[in-house]
């Protein structure tokens, strides 16, 4: 009886870790911007923007984040950039004066949108 509840614990904590590597591969998606809602609903809201914004997916701290910047060069504003997880949520705010942060701790960057407006001009 003792074997069996030993192995019926360990098959447990196997499960249970085995869980927690999903949540890390939700990260790893094909396609992030139409397996993530919260990043394609993201992505149709750029799409009514008069200013070119581009999204990107990058690594931080060993952890997959996405962000959006102003790549219109038209705009010239303060640097700042927020970072999101894979779940939306907020990790990280780089403000201005801290570009160079920025450039240490996230890596890795690759562009997933970019959005230039229609030029009506």
């Amino acid at each position: 009886m003792k074997i069996i509840a030993s192995v019926l614990i360990l098959f447990l904590g196997f499960s249970s870790c085995d869980a927690s590597n999903n949540d890390t591969l939700k990260c790893e998606a094909q396609n992030p911007l139409e397996d993530l809602a919260w990043l394609k609903e993201l992505k149709e809201s750029l799409k009514d923007s008069d200013v070119g914004k581009t999204i990107y997916q990058a690594s931080y701290k060993k952890e997959t984040v996405f962000y959006v910047m102003i790549t219109d060069p038209r705009v010239r504003l303060a640097f700042g950039v927020t970072l999101w997880d894979c779940e939306g949520k907020e990790i990280r705010v780089f403000k201005s004066g801290e570009s160079e942060d920025y450039e240490k701790l996230v890596t890795n960057r690759i562009v997933l949108y970019k959005h230039v407006p229609d030029e009506k001009e």
